[in-house]
C-alpha cells in the first residue's frame, strides 16, 4: 500500500461514526481470522506430508533394526561352527547399517518446530492489535 492511498483511507476512517468504525474493525478482524485459518491449514497439510514421510522412514528403519537384530542373534548362535555363521553375520551387519541410515534420515525430516510460521504470524498479529488498541 502506498502513502497516498494510506492517507486516503485514514481520512475516510476519520469521517466514520463510532458504530461504523466498530463494524469496519469487526469486518477486518473476520478477514484476518479467515486468512490465518486458511494459512494454518495449508501449513499443517505441508507439515503432515513431511511427518508422514519421516514416519515411513522411521517405521522402515525400526523394522530393519528388528530384523537385523534377529539375524545377528542367529549368527551368534551359529558362530560355533565356522562356515555359514560368517555369511549370516555379514548380512546382519549390513542390514543394521541400512536401518541406522534410514532412522537418521527419518529423524532429520521430522519438523523441529511445528507450524512455526503460523505461530510467528499470530504473535505479530497479537502485538499489532495490542499496540493499536492502546
Amino acid at each position: 500500500m502506498d502513502l497516498e492511498s494510506e492517507r486516503l483511507e485514514r481520512s475516510q476512517l476519520e469521517s466514520l461514526s463510532t458504530a461504523e468504525l466498530v463494524r469496519h474493525a469487526l469486518a477486518e478482524t473476520r478477514l484476518l481470522v479467515r486468512a490465518e485459518v486458511l494459512h494454518a491449514k495449508k501449513e499443517l497439510r505441508d507439515e503432515l506430508k513431511m511427518a508422514r514421510t519421516a514416519g515411513i522412514l522411521l517405521g522402515a528403519g525400526a523394522v530393519l533394526v528388528l530384523v537385523s537384530l534377529s539375524v545377528l542373534f542367529v549368527a551368534l548362535g551359529l558362530a560355533l561352527p565356522v562356515g555359514a555363521a560368517l555369511g549370516v553375520l555379514l548380512v546382519g551387519v549390513v542390514l543394521l547399517a541400512v536401518a541406522a541410515g534410514l532412522l537418521m534420515v527419518g529423524v532429520k525430516r521430522l519438523p523441529k518446530k511445528p507450524m512455526l510460521h503460523t505461530q510467528e504470524r499470530l504473535k505479530l498479529d497479537y502485538h499489532l492489535t495490542r499496540e493499536t488498541l492502546q
